[in-house]
C-alpha cells in the first residue's frame, strides 16, 4: 500500500505520518528530503523559503515530477510506504503511474489553528503573524506548472481529512481510512513461506515443457540443497528436443520412466549427496507433490517433512508417507513478488 500526503502548512501531515510509521509500521519517504540534501550541499539553511526556491528550481531544470521520479525507486518494492511533501500536480501523476494502488491523502485544518501550530513548532523561517502566514501560503499556490501548487494538489486527493480538532480525532480518521482501504499490515514471511518461495525460484531453472518444478531441502532452517526438473547434466533437454511424453501421448502422472527429466526432488537429493549434506530429519519444500518414485527416494533419504502447494495427479505417495511417518503439508502459495527496500 502506498499513501501520499499533501495539504497546507501545519495541517497535521507530519503527525499523521508519524502515526502510520510508529503504529502501523509504514516506511516513510519525503520528496523534500531530496531538496534538503540539495540545500545542505549548497551550504544554505534549511528554511521553508529556501526549500520552496530549490524545489521550484529543480522542477524547472528536470521537469515538474523530478522529486517523485527520484523517490519512486527507493520505495517501489516496499510492502507499505507513505510519501510526504507532495506539492505539485506532476508529482501526483508520476506517483499514480509508478506505484500500484497509490492513494493521495489531503489533510487540512482551519488556517488559524494551523498558524498556532506553526508558531508552537517554531521552525526557522516560519511566519510570526497570521498575515505573514497567509501571504506565505499564497506563494505556494503558483500558476506555474513547475512550481508548488498546494491547492491543486489537495483538490486531487482521493481521501480528504480535516484536522482542525484534537490529535485523537485525526488518528480515528486514519484508522477509518485504512479500514475502508482494506489495509493489511505487512508481516515477515514464515519459515515455510520463505523456503517455499525459494522452491519457486529454483523452478525457474526447469527445462520441462509441461511443468516447472522446484525443490529445496532444509534442515534446522538451513538450506542444504536445491533442485529442479530437467535433463541429466551434459545431455540435451526438452527445450532442444521437445517433450518426449507429449510426442508419445503419455498422460500426466503416469509412466514416470518415460521422460528425459530428472525430477526436482531427485535432483535435490543428489545435490545434497554430492556436497556431503545429510538429509536425515530434513524438510523438503517442493512446488508440486511427489510422484511415487520420488516419494520412495525421499523416504530412504530419511526426509521427515514434505511441504507443497500443488497436488500432483498421482496420489500414491500418500499411503507411503503415512506408513513411513513423513509429515505431508499443503500450504497457501506464497506471493511471487519480492517485497524489499532498495
Amino acid at each position: 500500500m502506498f499513501l501520499g500526503f499533501t495539504g497546507p502548512n501545519a495541517a497535521g501531515k507530519s503527525e499523521a505520518i508519524k502515526y502510520l510509521v510508529e503504529k502501523k509500521k509504514f516506511i516513510q519517504r519525503s520528496l523534500s528530503d531530496i531538496i534538503r540534501d540539495e540545500a545542505k550541499a549548497r551550504g544554505l539553511d534549511v528554511t521553508r523559503n529556501n526549500l520552496v526556491m530549490i524545489g521550484n528550481e529543480l522542477r524547472g531544470k528536470e521537469g515538474a515530477s523530478v522529486l517523485a521520479k527520484r523517490t519512486v525507486p527507493k520505495i517501489k518494492n516496499a510492502p507499505q510506504a507513505v510519501i510526504d511533501s507532495i506539492r505539485n500536480v506532476s508529482e501526483i501523476e508520476e506517483l499514480r503511474l509508478s506505484l500500484q494502488g497509490f492513494k493521495l491523502v489531503g489533510i487540512t485544518a482551519d488556517i488559524k489553528v494551523r498558524f498556532d501550530r506553526a508558531k508552537k513548532r517554531g521552525r526557522i523561517g516560519d511566519s510570526t503573524t497570521l498575515e505573514e502566514f497567509t501571504k506565505q501560503e499564497a506563494t505556494e499556490n503558483s500558476a506555474d506548472p513547475t512550481a508548488q501548487q498546494l491547492d491543486k494538489c489537495f483538490a486531487l486527493a482521493d481521501i480528504k481529512l480535516d484536522n482542525s480538532g484534537k490529535v485523537d480525532g485525526l488518528y480515528a480518521q486514519i484508522d477509518k481510512m485504512l479500514e475502508d482501504l482494506k489495509y493489511t499490515p505487512y508481516t515477515r514471511p514464515t519459515w515455510d513461506e520463505y523456503f517455499m518461495k525459494m522452491a519457486y525460484l529454483a523452478s525457474e531453472r526447469s527445462t520441462c515443457l509441461r511443468h516447472h518444478v522446484g525443490a529445496v531441502i532444509v534442515k534446522n532452517n538451513h538450506l542444504i540443497s536445491t533442485g529442479y526438473n530437467g535433463a541429466p547434466a551434459r545431455t540435451k533437454d526438452c527445450l532442444e528436443l521437445g517433450c518426449l511424453r507429449d510426442q508419445l501421448g503419455i498422460a500426466s502422472g503416469t509412466r514416470h520412466e518415460v521422460c528425459r527429466a530428472v525430477h526436482a526432488e531427485q535432483n535435490a537429493i543428489i545435490q545434497a549427496a554430492i556436497h556431503g549434506a545429510g538429509t536425515e530429519g530434513a524438510t523438503i519444500y517442493c512446488t508440486h507433490s511427489p510422484c511415487t518414485i520420488c516419494a520412495k527416494m525421499l523416504v530412504n533419504a530419511k526426509i521427515k517433512r514434505f511441504v507443497t502447494n500443488i497436488a500432483y495427479p498421482d496420489p500414491s505417495y500418500q499411503e507411503l508417507f503415512k506408513e513411513a511417518g513423513v509429515e505431508f503439508l499443503v500450504i497457501k502459495r506464497p506471493k511471487m513478488e519480492i517485497n524489499i527496500l532498495d
